[in-house]
């Protein structure tokens, strides 16, 4: 099969990565396409792909208005993906962007990754109205076109960070964090997307708060996409964003204002506390935080809850086999998704009029 892959942000690499890497290996002719966005391309250009990044400067306008700025954006790819894919023949798109719309115009089949409810990004309606499906957790919402959806039984991080596909290394985690010491990690992000405008979360006032508390039990770094004042700036972890997911695999104790890294610290064990305004809209993180009890978020209205929180799990004598014990029954009931993605990509279209038809199909991959 000859598959085009574009994804925009890294985790979606993280995603896709020993998927695609499988497909190389089972003869499938795979393209990867991705955008200059925090560390993507570094990331995607240390595999040995056949890819293109398409945005070399990155995407962000910052002296258009950002609605102008999304609007100008989306030309300016659609206008780049048809230069790149010009006289060449694909069965199947699969993206978290707007290869969706190329797709639709183009004839080819596209399967949409999207783990968002679209109430909590309403304006991802133009990914969710031109792709073909969408696959995404069983538990998010697509309003009118949940008709489109392909539930899986698990989250994003059920592919990188399942078990059968990741193992925490030490050895990594002790490059950065004192041999033997216990350490909880603050996670910020710049909340600069187009969905992020109006939304909030932890402000620098919050996270000294937060270190004066936490200090008298833990060790304390920071990993931010935002500048830092200097009082916070000696804090931040240098040089460890292609080892992130093993120092947040190593924390007692994760606090951020992150989706992603929240999601990935359940799937680690690690507990954490999410703190800004998609509290309450976005359904795979309910799940992670009502169903198997793997974090808290709180909004940002609800200050005194987060600290309240801390001071709760900072009673905890074994925090982190407690939570152990939750995240692994949650494992128990999800899918590998990566086995998953290998099986319904290289036996596309035959594989979505299985799941058509046995929606539990699904769980020889648990």
């Amino acid at each position: 099969m000859n598959l085009l892959f574009f994804f925009t942000h890294p985790s979606k690499y993280h995603l896709f990565r020993n998927t695609i890497n499988t497909l190389v290996k089972l003869g499938h002719n795979v393209e990867v396409l991705n955008i200059s966005k925090d560390i993507l391309d570094e990331l995607v250009s240390q595999e040995k792909w056949q890819h293109k990044n398409i945005f070399p400067e990155g995407r962000k306008i910052k002296w258009l208005p950002k609605k102008v700025a999304a609007s100008f954006n989306l030309l300016r790819t659609l206008y780049r993906l048809n230069k790149y894919i010009r006289g060449k023949k694909y069965d199947l798109f699969i993206t978290d962007d707007i290869l969706t719309i190329t797709g639709k115009i183009k004839n080819i089949p596209v399967i949409l990754f999207q783990d968002d409810d679209i109430k909590a990004v309403p304006d991802s309606f133009i990914l969710l109205a031109t792709t073909d499906y969408i696959l995404s957790p069983e538990c998010a919402d697509f309003g009118k076109y949940n008709s489109k959806k392909i539930g899986i039984k698990g989250f994003k991080q059920s592919s990188y960070l399942h078990p059968n596909n990741f193992i925490l290394n030490w050895k990594i985690i002790n490059k950065h964090i004192p041999q033997n010491r216990k350490y909880a990690l603050i996670r910020l992000v710049s909340l600069s997307a187009y969905h992020d405008v109006g939304k909030k979360g932890l402000s620098n006032e919050d996270v000294l708060k937060l270190i004066n508390k936490l200090e008298l039990k833990y060790c304390i770094f920071i990993s931010s996409e935002r500048e830092l004042p200097q009082y916070l700036e000696k804090y931040r972890l240098k040089d460890s964003t292609l080892d992130m997911i093993h120092i947040l695999g190593g924390a007692e104790m994760l606090i951020s204002d992150s989706q992603t890294m929240s999601a990935e610290a359940a799937l680690l064990g690690t507990p954490y506390i999410r703190f800004n305004d998609f509290v309450g809209r976005i359904n795979y993180l309910e799940e992670l935080e009502n169903k198997y009890q793997l974090g808290i978020g709180i909004r940002s209205k609800d200050k005194e809850m987060l600290f309240d929180k801390i001071d709760e799990f900072m009673q905890y004598e074994n925090i982190r086999e407690n939570w152990k014990v939750k995240r692994d029954f949650m494992i128990s009931e999800t899918i590998d998704l990566e086995k998953f993605m290998i099986w319904l990509f290289s036996n596309f279209p035959k594989s979505i009029e299985v799941l058509r038809e046995n929606p539990d199909y699904q769980k020889i991959f648990i």
